[in-house]
């Protein structure tokens, strides 16, 4: 297997206000959901472990969620649609416990 960095296009285009909310919002919460039920396994497993850079990426993320829904709000208001690119690069790191 020949390990390389890969880099993925998952979003290019321009949106209108409305279609922009709904692309960013769907991804963040899907973040969030996703720390959320990673939190939840951790603590299941250990109540002892409350688990802070999952409450700091959780924190994170709803502001992110927040500035981003202003941001669009003001793109309205303003008559302007927004221009959306976002790629996600992928690296292959060895596991720790191979």
């Amino acid at each position: 297997m020949t390990i390389t960095d890969q880099k993925f296009k998952l979003v290019d285009g321009v949106f209108n206000p409305s279609e922009a909310l709904d692309i960013l919002n769907a991804f963040l919460d899907k973040k969030i959901n996703f720390h959320k039920l990673q939190r939840l396994s951790i603590i299941e497993k250990n109540c002892d472990d409350d688990t802070p850079h999952l409450y700091d990426r959780i924190d994170e993320l709803i502001k992110s969620k927040e500035a981003l829904k202003q941001t669009i709000l003001d793109a309205k208001i303003e008559g302007f649609n927004l221009q959306i690119e976002g790629d996600i690069q992928i690296t292959l790191v060895k596991n720790k416990l191979s």
